[in-house]
């Protein structure tokens, strides 16, 4: 940010050297402040750069905290960036905005009309408004989607904009079958009014509220149920996908269900999601998919991401999809310089809002011309999905321009040219101060009964490079808010229910898909196994740090060869070159912190800890998640001494117990609650078990160093001391581990729990008896009928009794989850005939 005291307009300014012969929208073309910025300008100059420093760290701790992130392909070394938001916001006054809604509203309607015109009619193939090739040979036409559509049309879309040297905004895409961005418009609008809450409400801006209330209303309309709230699903290809952020935090702000294809299936010519209630009927699919891998069974063959069948129930009106399966043929780019004749076609209206000058190369004209000026021109092929590239050809060497011509005159037709409009520049705020820098706009509209409402705001992307033509997220281009002034004070909007109807009260769980309900129980699993990752190295550290003060060599290498055999980190400290490692465990004891690729290490559990957080991203509080990103954020930590060790193992059992805490205190007692409290009795008493075979393997049962150690590892020494002095013996410790049900960690405490919780599982007849319940019952008694004085002989340990009674508590503990993950995690389709019916 900047650097002094204070912070005047002009040095403000200074570095801010905007083109006269491009349009600004700070400046006007003689240098003076547009009237609008002067407001922002002057709160700036009062704040100075400390406190905008200041600010600036505060904007990227929520964005951090909040979990805002875009996914980059292709990047291996980091595939997941957080988001970036620029503080400077761009305005736009009412007035210009109203001539722009028009615009947009007007393209929507225009959109809308071609969408069913292609797979009705088809009008403008018939008639010859366009070439048929354009329709036909367009892998956007999507044939089994031929007559689909009727009445239902286009439900949102997003336009990409830029201006010219007037300041006129001019399309530059259309984005329809899964369009981005207005999640990330959302965020970036409560980032900037909790970090300028006076300049935002000072400003009058618009309030954005409104577009997501339309949104939510057209939906529950486009459902057909009446009366009740419909079921509606947003199905997401998965946290891989670049913009899975936005589709986890829409569907919570929405209050939708997150899916994915593998939570939906077909059943008696209806959707359903596959939930561990039983199947729950879905009436609206709001799509984040692309078309093409919707349905296995009609469009792509090897699709994992939709649903097969799915084709099939839109047909028989049970289900519909927001937008409709084959709307990508709007994104068809050479349908972009027949715009003005198809607005008059179809409207009989002139094009408000202009394309930017495009030239398709099918037609043998329009190539000859691009030609003979071809370094005026951004070529891109026609389809957004295939596998070519975009060039700017005033960017290309002669041989790649060359190379690029061949590849036109093969198939001209898969071409389009686009003129460079100048773009105008924008705001950016910097360590110097403002700089100019090229801008992007993104708007979203959406469909509403009386037509269509434009969302007041939206996606600024920027660059600080001048020179690139390509702004996009993926090529590392940051975000700005877009703020429309209103010319009165605007009230605060929340998003109220879509129906007017008296809420009717329910304390009934809502429906949890199978694969929610399996990622919660390995979120607890996984937390156990880093917790017991930090404890079990940290005992092994404290035992290094004190091995001069009379700590046995013996018991402190029984201890690092445990610590193998817990985290199955093998051949760690038992292997062949153990000797040389249990001298120097400091490698060793690194890798097993630090090492992601180590399976097994405290950082691998975190991150897988991790990876089923963002697979349920939907179903965790907000203080849940940023506990997880601040885990998340300790994984890159690396330390070269034992000290900073203890402390990062001590951050990370605060913030792993954390997440007990919060899931034990603040999680409502349904499903999703009892998977997560089964994942964590089972995973402590599994872990427990390990420890109690491989400390007898070992033959450390009677090493007083490692049964405090023992002690310490399961946070009960304190208790035991109080109650035994200081007599460390095997009979208490044991009995203190295995069958006080006091000690919230013995394991008496882990089989209670899960023999209580494994009753409110959900989808349960109860005149029936099923798999889990016999299990854990079977574990239970084998568990009660035994003490500690029973495998005791003369004080000493009978061992292989309790070895084979422990184990056998083991594989009936592992049986048990193998059951539940069976019944509820794993909705296996029944096969049958095709032609076949059942009822769901």
């Amino acid at each position: 940010m900047f650097v002094g005291n204070s912070l005047e307009i002009e040095s403000i300014l200074k570095s801010y050297n905007a083109s006269p012969e491009i349009y600004d929208e700070l400046l006007n073309p003689d240098g003076s402040v547009r009237s609008k910025y002067s407001f922002i300008l002057k709160s700036f100059q009062d704040m100075g750069s400390h406190e905008l420093n200041k600010r600036k760290m505060d904007a990227d701790r929520i964005l951090q905290e909040n979990g805002v992130t875009y996914n980059i392909y292709g990047d291996e070394e980091k595939q997941e960036r957080n988001w970036s938001l620029d503080l400077f916001p761009v305005l736009v006054e009412s007035s210009d905005w109203r001539k722009l809604e028009r615009g947009l509203d007007q393209r929507a309607e225009l959109l809308d009309s071609i969408l069913k015109d292609v797979y009705g009619s088809r009008r403008l193939v018939l008639e010859k408004r366009i070439p048929s090739e354009l329709v036909f040979g367009s892998p956007g036409f999507l044939r089994p989607c031929n007559g689909m559509f009727g009445t239902i049309g286009l439900s949102f879309f997003a336009c990409d904009l830029v201006r010219d040297k007037s300041g006129e905004f001019h399309v530059i895409n259309d984005r329809i079958q899964a369009p981005s961005g207005s999640g990330y418009s959302l965020e970036n609008r409560i980032v900037l009014s909790r970090i300028f809450p006076s300049i935002y409400r000072d400003s009058n801006v618009h309030r954005v509220a409104s577009y997501y209330r339309s949104l939510r209303k057209n939906l529950h309309n486009l459902s057909g149920v009446k009366g009740i709230d419909p079921v509606v699903v947003l199905l997401t290809p998965g946290p891989g996908n670049e913009t899975f952020f936005e589709h986890a935090y829409l569907a919570s702000y929405l209050g939708y269900t997150l899916v994915q294809g593998e939570d939906l299936t077909v059943r008696g010519n209806h959707v359903y999601m596959k939930t561990v209630e039983g199947l729950q009927k879905v009436d609206l699919i709001l799509k984040r998919v692309d078309d093409n891998f919707m349905d296995a069974l009609e469009l792509k063959g090897d699709s994992l991401l939709g649903v097969p069948g799915l084709l099939e129930v839109i047909r028989s009106g049970n289900v519909q999809v927001a937008n409709p399966i084959g709307s990508s043929i709007l994104e068809n780019r050479a349908f972009t310089p027949f715009m003005k004749e198809l607005c008059r076609f179809y409207l009989g209206e002139e094009l408000i809002l202009p394309t930017v000058p495009s030239f398709w190369l099918g037609n043998k004209d329009s190539y000859e011309n691009v030609r003979s000026r071809f370094h005026q021109f951004i070529i891109k092929p026609v389809f957004p999905d295939s596998n070519e590239h975009s060039y700017w050809v005033g960017n290309l060497s002669d041989e790649a321009i060359h190379r690029l011509i061949t590849k036109i005159d093969q198939n001209p037709k898969a071409w389009i040219a686009q003129e460079i409009l100048p773009y105008s520049t924008i705001p950016i705020l910097t360590n110097d101060g403002l700089v100019p820098g090229r801008a992007i706009y993104r708007t979203f509209t959406t469909a509403t009964e009386k037509g269509f409402q434009i969302m007041p705001g939206g996606l600024v992307r920027v660059t600080t490079d001048l020179n690139e033509i390509f702004i996009t997220s993926q090529r590392g281009a940051f975000s700005k808010d877009l703020w429309v002034l209103a010319s009165e004070t605007q009230k605060e909007e929340a998003l109220p229910s879509s129906v007017k109807e008296k809420i009717e009260i329910s304390r009934a769980a809502v429906g949890v898909p199978s694969r929610v309900a399996d990622n919660l129980f390995w979120f607890a699993r996984y937390s156990e196994r880093a917790e017991n990752n930090a404890r079990i190295l940290r005992e092994a550290i404290n035992g290094i740090l004190k091995f001069e003060d009379g700590f046995e060599i013996t018991s402190l290498h029984g201890i690092l060869q445990l610590i193998t055999h817990l985290t199955s980190t093998y051949p760690g400290f038992i292997g062949d070159d153990s000797a040389e490692l249990l001298s120097n465990p400091f490698p060793e004891i690194q890798r097993l912190m630090y090492n992601s690729s180590y399976q097994g290490s405290m950082v691998y559990n975190i991150n897988a800890l991790s990876n089923s957080a963002k697979n349920v991203r939907d179903r965790l509080s907000d203080d849940t998640r940023k506990i997880v990103k601040l885990l998340e954020s300790r994984s890159n930590i690396s330390s070269f001494s034992y000290d900073t060790m203890l402390e990062d193992i001590f951050q990370n059992l605060i913030h792993l117990s954390s997440l007990t805490g919060l899931a034990f205190e603040n999680l409502s007692r349904e499903s999703g609650w009892y998977f997560i409290e089964i994942g964590k009795r089972m995973e402590r008493a599994l872990n427990l078990i390990r420890v109690m075979q491989n400390l007898i393997n070992l033959n450390l049962q009677y090493d007083k160093n490692a049964l405090e150690s023992l002690l310490n590892f399961n946070d009960i020494r304190i208790t035991y001391k109080r109650r035994y002095r200081y007599k460390m013996e095997l009979e208490p410790v044991f009995d203190i581990l295995l069958f006080d049900d006091s000690n919230p960690r013995s394991l008496t405490f882990q089989i209670n729990e899960l023999y209580e919780n494994i009753k409110f599982l959900p989808n349960k007849d109860p005149k029936k008896i099923y798999p889990e319940d016999r299990q854990v019952l079977e574990i239970y008694t084998a568990f009660k009928l035994k003490d500690m004085s029973m495998f005791l002989n003369n004080g000493n340990l009978t061992e292989q009794e309790f070895l084979e009674w422990i184990t056998d508590l083991q594989m009936k503990l592992r049986n048990l989850s193998s059951i539940v993950a069976e019944r509820y995690f794993n909705y296996t389709e029944n096969q049958r005939f095709l032609g076949e019916s059942f009822s769901a």
